[in-house]
């Protein structure tokens, strides 16, 4: 559901901007005048977000399409200027939206947010020159018969871009990927529409609002999800826990089995991969349940609304693939290319073989609080480690 609203919300955003587009021209003063106002309105808040969560590649974004804003603003009476304005914007935009989402988030006030500024500044900096430059052009057309228009490599730029980003959040799921193609959708509208400032002003507010509803999904996913294995964090199932009341539900417990030996034996880089594999394959095998890394090497999965056969069933497929997946730790002389002779470095490698003790706790009469059931799926997973470990006890 969470990664549908996600989706819909930038959409949202950009068909509500042209909604507004269409009567904006023919509003009151008072709307127009509103309108004008409020890409700095929403600006403002998504610079103060971005600076409160410390995200950079939001806030030099941010910055640099306010300034693009600012440029188009004060080159409506000069057709020359505008033109030019419009060109060589409409050629950076594209190029620091995927320059920045590639960019890893290092901090505003460091030396990497540092250079950030400096190669934007640097950029804007050139098209004021040039905005200065064209401001000694006579003026010889109204801004209303202009046409701007999106010059070919412009286009072309926003074409690959836009690919590339889609591609990306085919690929790896990354919202921020989803995020950037909405602000290049929407400000080549903007760029297109230049000569009509009102209407520029719509789409750039739209492109902040689309960075304030991304910075809340990145507040939403520092607070309720685990960075490392990507699964509900511990403070996601303490909600999720309050919101089931008297429906029928079941916790199981998960834990890694001879975890701290991995960590003392190959080091944390590699127990933190043996974590991201073991989320990964409960996420692929545990359909319609929700899965929370509850602490260390130990994950909570919340079924709601099924049966205990089926529950046991999908228990025992995770706990099987598990078994069944070998983690692979490469040689470190492992070659970076493919050799002609495929077992020459075969023999550096070391297999880990993962396992995982399960226990399981249903609601019932007795166990009618969430802690409760908690407690007694523990329990069975204590259980299971006494049993021998890799397998499942149900309470």
């Amino acid at each position: 559901m969470r990664k549908v609203v996600g989706v819909l919300a930038p959409i949202t955003v950009i068909l509500v901007a042209w909604t507004l587009a269409v009567k904006a021209e023919s509003s009151s003063v008072a709307a127009q005048s509103l309108i004008m106002v409020m890409p700095y309105v929403t600006a403002f808040l998504a610079i103060f977000m971005s600076i409160w969560y410390q995200n950079s590649n939001s806030f030099y974004l941010v910055c640099f399409a306010l300034l693009s804003y600012i440029f188009i603003y004060m080159s409506q009476d000069h057709p020359p200027m505008l033109v030019e304005t419009v060109t060589m914007l409409s050629i950076l935009f594209p190029v620091n939206v995927v320059w920045l989402s590639f960019s890893k988030e290092r901090g505003i006030i460091s030396t990497y947010g540092r250079n950030k500024a400096i190669v934007l500044l640097a950029q804007l900096l050139w098209v004021f020159i040039s905005f200065r430059i064209k401001s000694n052009v006579p003026v010889s057309q109204d801004i209303n018969q202009v046409y701007i228009g999106i010059k070919v490599p412009a286009m072309v730029l926003y074409i690959l871009a836009v690919g590339l980003l889609l591609s990306c959040y085919i690929l790896k799921k990354r919202y921020m990927d989803l995020i950037y193609v909405a602000v290049l959708i929407t400000s080549i509208v903007s760029f297109y529409l230049s000569n009509r400032i009102i209407l520029v002003a719509i789409f750039t507010s739209a492109i902040f609002v689309i960075m304030v509803i991304a910075m809340f999904d990145v507040s939403y996913s520092l607070v309720f999800y685990d960075t490392l294995t990507e699964v509900l964090s511990r403070r996601a199932l303490e909600h999720e826990l309050l919101k089931l009341g008297s429906r029928k539900y079941a916790i199981a417990m998960i834990d890694l089995d001879f975890f701290k030996k991995i960590n003392d034996r190959h080091g944390h880089d590699i127990g933190d991969e043996v974590l991201k594999m073991v989320a990964s394959i409960l996420k692929n095998t545990l359909n319609r349940a929700k899965i929370f890394r509850y602490g260390g090497e130990e994950f909570v999965v919340l079924f709601t609304g099924k049966g205990y056969n089926e529950i046991m069933a999908q228990l025992e497929l995770a706990r099987k693939t598990i078994e069944q997946r070998p983690f692979i730790i490469r040689s470190e002389n492992r070659p970076a290319e493919k050799p002609d002779k495929p077992g020459e470095y075969s023999k550096g490698k070391e297999i880990i073989n993962i396992t995982v003790s399960m226990g399981l706790a249903q609601k019932t009469n007795l166990l009618k609080t969430s802690y409760d059931v908690i407690k007694k799926a523990d329990e069975a997973l204590y259980k299971s480690k006494s049993c021998g470990r890799n397998c499942i006890t149900s309470a």
